[in-house]
């Protein structure tokens, strides 16, 4: 007996949409409709958060530093090899060595300074 007011509630709404059919149609479409809204808004802020916590390294030169002597500093480089400074932090820089095979590394500007023309702090462009 609990339940006849809501079958009350339903006949009438029933009745105004032209029948039960049509109730239960339009229950579900407007039930996809939501969903559909709830995912694409769902995608986009996902895309937005990731966009946000993605950090693109980009090169902070645009021209190859060719090695001039050997040195090893945890990173084997020899006389010849070209490395492409990626970004530069002071500390530390994040360096791809052109052919290698674990790019990319990170190796102190002191080091690199020793086995090539870099100089430590001038690689970023403004």
């Amino acid at each position: 007996m609990g339940n006849l007011g809501d079958y009350q509630w339903m006949t009438t709404a029933a009745k105004r949409v032209g029948g039960p059919k049509m109730l239960l149609a339009g229950i579900g479409g407007l039930g996809y409709l939501t969903v559909r809204g709830v995912e694409a808004g769902g995608t986009a802020a996902y895309k937005k958060l990731r966009s946000l916590f993605e950090k693109k390294i980009e090169s902070a030169s645009d021209r190859l530093f060719t090695v001039t002597a050997d040195g090893d500093d945890g990173l084997t480089v020899r006389v010849g090899n070209e490395i492409l400074v990626l970004k530069d932090v002071g500390e530390a820089v994040l360096i791809e060595v052109i052919g290698g095979q674990d790019n990319p590394y990170m190796v102190s500007p002191t080091f690199l300074a020793s086995v090539c023309d870099f100089l430590p702090g001038n690689s970023k462009e403004a």
